[in-house]
């Protein structure tokens, strides 16, 4: 008997979504250009002559990524809120790049869902959101300030900008939520943790609706070099970045940074039946392991038991599943790892499986959660999106049906979405097409 019969637990349901990617500012946009196999990966901005002769990047290095570029904050406050206030202008002025896309990306669940959040009771919503990175460009600058300008000249703001629950807290301080305020740092993981957190808090009472999800502005020269360095990233692609990120290709070589942020508004069911709102899913189960293995190399035998948690939260079996979005990071170790995972759970009857981020890159502590909408819209409209450039499976992953090239329609019911991260920390959401 799962958890969800032996305890009885609230429902929770999916009613908005925001989202801020390189493939677009919002999530009508990153959607079509998904389902159209439009790669997000490009050429960034900042990788240049300059820049290879001040750090001597060698002729490897990656200077492609999935780089958020044409975000302003305050010409999105402005298009959506329409009327800024000064505590508005301060966010603007005042937050680094990660809180930004997390107060764009919560903007847009917020109105997407139809909330008036005004005739809610503050203490019943709460905010989770997650970064395994915080700020990390206003760390960066500030040392270089320190460096080379000294101490006056460091930002008295770079303590607020940098530390990793300051996108909870500003989301929070914006909507005026006072219920759950929390940050989750759990690597690529962190942000299916948040919204698997968000679950409990809903299903057990402490609040009626969350925002939940995760924020992520990691490229900069240090961090995308440290990547390089240890030999995660994909490399010899600079002349055609869009074909970078291969997940379960036998030719893959490691992923491709990216940066964004993804929020999910979730509430308790009845809540939402009661106010007539929009309804995409159900999130049904949530499971979470560790490996308990390495820092990095991630175990079958973890992987395995966090699918299998969170199907049997879900109250289903293996075979119930008709959809999965897998983690897929293109690392050659990581795709091995979770193929062989889901074909010993999903022994019967293998369901569908695309890696977007073979479209989007790796958004590190903002990926489970931008998966996690891609995964509810798949459920709400029956499309299924591609996973490109998967020329040649590799041996080693075959026996699934990855959807390459083309997206494809399909009437799914039921869903899951994976995250894996260093450290060993693994996460797994099931969602449920809702029918009222």
């Amino acid at each position: 008997m799962s958890g969800r019969q032996s305890v009885n637990l609230r429902r929770v349901v999916v009613t908005g979504l925001g989202m801020v990617t390189s493939m677009g500012l919002d999530v009508p946009t990153v959607w079509a250009r998904l389902l159209a196999g439009e790669s997000g990966i490009k050429r960034l901005s900042f990788y240049n002559e300059e820049f290879i002769q001040t750090y001597r990047a060698p002729e490897d290095f990656p200077g492609i990524g999935g780089e958020v570029t044409d975000f302003d904050l305050k010409e999105l406050l402005q298009a959506r809120k329409k009327n800024l206030t000064k505590e508005d202008l301060k966010q603007v002025k005042y937050t680094d790049r990660f809180t930004q896309f997390a107060l764009a990306a919560s903007l847009e669940a917020i109105q997407d869902s139809g909330l008036d959040l005004e005739s809610e009771n503050p203490d019943r919503a709460g905010v989770i959101i997650a970064s395994g990175m915080g700020g990390v460009s206003s760390w960066e600058e500030s040392m270089y300030r320190l460096i080379n300008e000294g101490v006056r000249r460091v930002s008295p703001f770079l303590v607020p900008k940098m530390i990793p629950n300051l996108a909870a807290g500003n989301v929070s301080i914006t909507f005026k939520t006072k219920g759950p305020n929390i940050a989750l740092s759990t690597a690529c993981a962190a942000g299916s943790h948040a919204i698997g957190m968000a679950l409990r808090s809903i299903q057990l009472g402490e609040a009626d609706l969350m925002a939940a999800g995760g924020s992520e502005a990691a490229i900069t020269p240090l961090t995308l070099t440290g990547f390089y360095r240890m030999g995660a990233l994909a490399t010899g692609y600079n002349d055609r970045p869009e074909a970078a990120s291969r997940p379960f290709d036998i030719h893959r070589c490691g992923f491709v940074m990216s940066e964004g942020a993804g929020i999910l508004v979730l509430e308790e069911r009845e809540h939402a039946l009661a106010r007539g709102a929009k309804i995409y899913a159900e999130l049904l189960g949530f499971g979470m392991t560790g490996d308990a293995y390495h820092i990095t190399d991630p175990h079958l035998e973890g992987a395995m038991r966090c699918i299998l948690i969170a199907l049997k939260d879900a109250g289903i079996t293996p075979d119930h599943i008709d959809y999965v979005n897998p983690h897929a990071t293109a690392t050659p170790v990581g795709d091995r790892n979770e193929a062989q995972a889901l074909l010993q759970v999903f022994k019967n009857k293998r369901p569908l499986v695309s890696a977007t981020k073979s479209l989007t890159g790796h958004l590190l502590g903002a990926a489970g959660a931008v998966e996690a909408i891609f995964t509810v819209l798949s459920l709400k409209e029956g499309k299924i999106p591609p996973t490109i450039n998967l020329t040649e499976v590799d041996p080693e992953c075959a026996g699934l049906d990855y959807v390459p090239g083309q997206a494809r329609l399909a009437p799914i019911n039921y869903a899951l979405s994976n995250s894996f991260g260093f450290g060993g920390t693994n996460a797994t959401l099931v969602f449920k097409r809702f029918e009222g």
